[in-house]
């Protein structure tokens, strides 16, 4: 094979990423959201976001559900897709600004270090091979 009918990796890649659907592979991420009074409740409804450490525009997020329990999802050329990209990523969570009692609620569970991904300590590898569990401490 010559030189001119090679193609890099990265090309080929892409090409077959591209063949069937959002051009884009994701993997499952599912998680929970663990506190020390192990009381979750005042979290519901608030969010888990992921960006990528290599390219942190590329992020990923969802909603905590009552139980602490989460799914990643990655919103790609206006497709919501379930998972996220393969990756290392920090992680915070975002407050929703839906309902004012409820933030101030979330806001006193979560101690401020968590809503900033630099400061959180939480991180995930995708894909996850299992569940991933955020533990968020009062300390």
């Amino acid at each position: 094979m010559t030189s001119q009918m090679k193609l890099p990796a990265v090309l080929i890649g892409l090409v077959l990423a591209g063949c069937g659907g959002s051009g884009i592979k994701t993997h499952p991420v599912v998680g929970k959201i663990e506190t020390q009074s192990g009381d979750i409740t005042p979290l519901a409804g608030h969010t888990v976001e992921v960006a990528l450490d290599t390219s942190p525009e590329v992020r990923a997020s969802g909603e905590i559900r009552d139980d602490g329990s989460f799914v990643l999802e990655t919103l790609q050329g206006g497709k919501v897709l379930r998972g996220a990209v393969p990756g290392t990523y920090k992680a915070r969570i975002v407050l929703s600004d839906d309902d004012a009692s409820k933030r101030m609620l979330a806001a006193k569970t979560v101690p401020p270090r968590y809503l900033q991904f630099e400061k959180s300590g939480l991180s995930v590898h995708v894909p996850a091979g299992e569940n991933v569990t955020f533990k968020i401490l009062r300390r």
